[in-house]
């Protein structure tokens, strides 16, 4: 009886006191908890925001349609601080640095606006948070800009090609054309030798050649000038093949006509097919080249045996070809004075020089 009275008794259990060691131990793991799930948040919290699709679009258009240096900079100016995103900012320093003469290109790297964009564009390499193309295009404006040198951006250039060979060399041919140029400084260094190596990148792009663009032709051509160039003879006579087609010039400023005759003739090329539409290029728009740029260019033909007045064809003459769609004959013409292709994307920031009337008898009222 005494035993089932104290079993159904009423009387409140004594609260267990628990040893300090233990809640101490017990308000560690709780603390740890927290911060443990508070990482997560933290994390999402520093992740960069990615800029609406309409919004990029629209500035990717602004960029575009830019006349001069000037005008992509006054975008960047507008935008660099409310709607950064790594998408615009790599195409906007690009095309600073493609719009530019090389004096006004080293004036514009001291630029605020300029240099605050390639602070964030060297940020967004350093995170490695965005692809690898658009890594490499932020490179190659970096680059340009002399905002950064090669052995600076070793770490990034590994990264991208690390990224690169996981997806098989599958990138867009201008990556691989981009890489191939900002690598061939240090192609002879630890990793870059292995992945340099004529069976490797240089076979992709060789694999993909006609894919390549007037850009893509003009960075592997500078990849391979200079003693630290990479001379690569499979590619370069795949290069040389692309230049005899048609209207692969297109996209090129003419100081890009001019480095690239004066790679062509560091590397020996006579093939008078691939230089003949070169040079006829380089006449068309010899209002862009300054005075320094026409010297080099004519300097660089004439060492070629191919002096510049003499790649067009001589004036009656004809040729005809055999193609798809029957035989073709074309009869070759001088070029006048003031009959100079305009393009779209010049440089517009050199002053263009006063017409001059010519007809005295209008002159005369």
């Amino acid at each position: 009886m005494l035993g089932y009275a104290g079993y159904d008794s009423e009387e409140e259990t004594p609260d267990v006191v628990e040893p300090p060691a233990k809640r101490a131990c017990v308000e560690t793991v709780a603390t740890a908890a927290k911060a443990v799930a508070a990482v997560p948040a933290q994390l999402h919290k520093e992740a960069p925001k990615r800029l609406h699709q309409q919004k990029l679009r629209d500035l990717k258009r602004e960029i575009g349609l830019a006349r001069s240096a000037t005008a992509v900079v006054q975008v960047v100016r507008q935008h660099l601080s409310t709607c950064w995103d790594l998408r615009w900012g790599a195409e906007a320093l690009y095309q600073v640095a493609k719009r530019s003469t090389a004096r006004t290109r080293q004036e514009w790297a001291e630029d605020k606006a300029v240099m605050k964009l390639a602070e964030k564009l060297k940020e967004e390499a350093d995170s490695a948070q965005g692809e690898a193309d658009l890594i490499l295009l932020a490179l190659e404006a970096l680059r340009r800009m002399a905002l950064q040198e090669p052995a600076d951006q070793k770490a990034y250039l590994e990264r991208a090609i690390t990224s690169m060979v996981r997806n098989q060399w599958r990138n867009p041919v201008k990556s691989l054309a981009r890489l191939f140029w900002l690598g061939a400084p240090l192609s002879k260094e630890g990793v870059f030798k292995e992945h340099f190596d004529s069976k490797n990148l240089p076979a992709q792009i060789r694999a993909r050649q006609n894919e390549l663009d007037g850009p893509d032709v003009a960075l592997l051509l500078a990849a391979m000038r200079g003693s630290s160039g990479l001379k690569e003879s499979a590619l370069q006579s795949k290069v040389v093949l692309r230049l005899k087609e048609k209207s692969i010039h297109r996209g090129l400023s003419a100081t890009d006509l001019v480095e690239m005759a004066e790679a062509l003739e560091e590397l020996g090329v006579m093939d008078e097919a691939a230089l003949r539409p070169l040079g006829q290029e380089a006449l068309r728009r010899r209002g862009e080249l300054t005075p320094d740029e026409s010297h080099r260019i004519h300097t660089a033909f004439q060492g070629m045996k191919l002096p510049l007045p003499q790649v067009w064809e001589t004036a009656g003459s004809t040729k005809t070809m055999q193609n798809s769609m029957g035989k073709v004959t074309t009869q070759g013409f001088a070029l006048q004075e003031g009959h100079e292709k305009k393009r779209g994307n010049n440089d517009i920031e050199r002053t263009s020089p006063p017409r001059v009337v010519r007809d005295y008898k209008m002159c005369s009222y």
